[in-house]
């Protein structure tokens, strides 16, 4: 019987250093899985486990060799890749579409979709020579229900839900599968940090930051009443990575409290 354990499994983890990459992080490490994560900042790694469960890689995905060292870097520690969490991305505030620059669009699709494509790259070249891998793409419902407030995000987000299914398509006779998940209205540092989503909110609405998350939540209707967690998310990339998603490929899972209508 197959399960979710991930014992023995070699799991790379992109954007690992805060928010829902730090959550699966720490959620294959209890699946039993050993865990390569890679950032721009690391600390926030280095307390999980020691070095024979976990390798903290210094990475910016926006670099063109940086992928490519990762997958070396996991391949040094441990001798396989059996897993890619593709989350590292950004989610700037904008005040609209006329606003953004080129050298926006250039920063934000540098990072989520061509971190995404190059991170791919180079763990399916590995993954191919085993027959045997999976790939977890991080997207959003913006992916599906555009955020005015963040124009050039939600493109990149649409563009890794195709990026999944060519990969999908192309690499199945290899053993490898390729999904998405998509979080929606989950609390992670998108909402959290100086300037993000709740503090623009709390200035719109000109209440404290907790009473606009409040106020948000009833205003776009989510269904569950609440913001979502990390955690929640997590288990879902570590289902998908387990052997128990072993004929799921392709595929997009909403985690995201039932606001994102099917399409």
């Amino acid at each position: 019987m197959v399960n979710d354990d991930l014992s023995g499994r070699v799991v790379v983890v992109t954007g690992a250093g805060g928010g829902i990459g730090l959550a699966c992080a720490r959620h294959v490490l209890d699946a039993g899985g050993r865990v390569v994560g890679a950032d721009v900042r690391t600390g926030p790694l280095e307390d999980l486990a020691g070095p024979d469960r976990l390798r903290a890689v210094h990475a910016d995905l926006r670099e063109p060799a940086a992928a490519e060292n990762m997958i070396s870097a996991a391949l040094d520690a441990f001798g396989r890749v059996d897993v890619l969490v593709n989350n590292a991305g950004i989610a700037p505030v904008r005040d609209g579409f006329l606003a953004i620059t080129d050298a926006d669009w250039d920063a934000t699709l540098g990072l989520n979709l061509m971190g995404y494509v190059r991170a791919a790259r180079a763990a399916v070249a590995v993954m191919r020579e085993a027959r045997a891998g999976a790939l977890v793409h991080i997207a959003s419902e913006a992916a599906r229900m555009p955020n005015p407030r963040l124009p050039d995000y939600s493109v990149s987000k649409a563009a890794v839900l195709m990026l999944s299914k060519v990969l999908a398509a192309e690499f199945a006779p290899f053993g490898i599968r390729s999904n998405v998940v998509s979080p929606a209205f989950v609390r992670s540092p998108i909402y959290d940090r100086p300037g993000g989503l709740a503090d623009s909110l709390a200035e719109e609405f000109g209440v404290d930051r907790e009473t606009a998350l409040r106020r948000y939540v009833e205003l776009n209707g989510i269904p569950l009443g609440r913001l979502g967690t990390v955690d929640e998310v997590a288990e879902m990339v570590t289902f998908l990575a387990s052997d128990r998603a072993g004929f799921v490929t392709g595929a997009n899972f909403c985690v995201d409290g039932g606001v994102t209508p099917v399409v």
